[in-house]
């Protein structure tokens, strides 16, 4: 798993660079064997300019292990999230069907779209 993650992030994902610098929203976070953690964050949230998508997401990459070392890539990644059925996610011009039901947390996507789709619980 570790490996897409990160072949999918640093083969190309769109970078855009006149994005403005946040904190990123962590919505999702991957643990693997040898104590490296890699999370995903959510940058920017905007409507849609992409017909048949909800929001046009940025988001961010970053690692660290229990060494102490960690790498925040510099990219900003971009995502289109539809919302409504049949709720999907696109990168580079693929679309992944969400599982919308559950708790998440194994599927970076179905988590993307829970941090864009579902509103807070306060």
């Amino acid at each position: 798993m570790r490996w897409f993650l990160t072949m999918f992030f640093v083969v190309g994902l769109s970078l855009v660079s006149n994005a403005k610098a946040a904190e990123p929203l962590i919505f999702h976070t991957a643990h693997f064997d040898d104590d490296t953690v890699v999370s995903l964050g959510l940058l920017s949230n905007h409507t849609a300019e992409q017909a048949g998508y909800d929001f046009d997401v940025l988001i961010s990459l970053s690692q660290d292990n229990a060494a102490g070392a960690g790498y925040s890539d510099p990219g900003k990644h971009r995502a289109f999230v539809k919302c409504g059925d049949p709720a999907k996610v696109s990168v580079r011009g693929i679309d992944y069907l969400v599982q919308t039901s559950g708790a998440g947390g194994d599927d970076w996507k179905d988590d993307l779209w829970r941090a864009v789709c579902t509103p807070p619980v306060s």
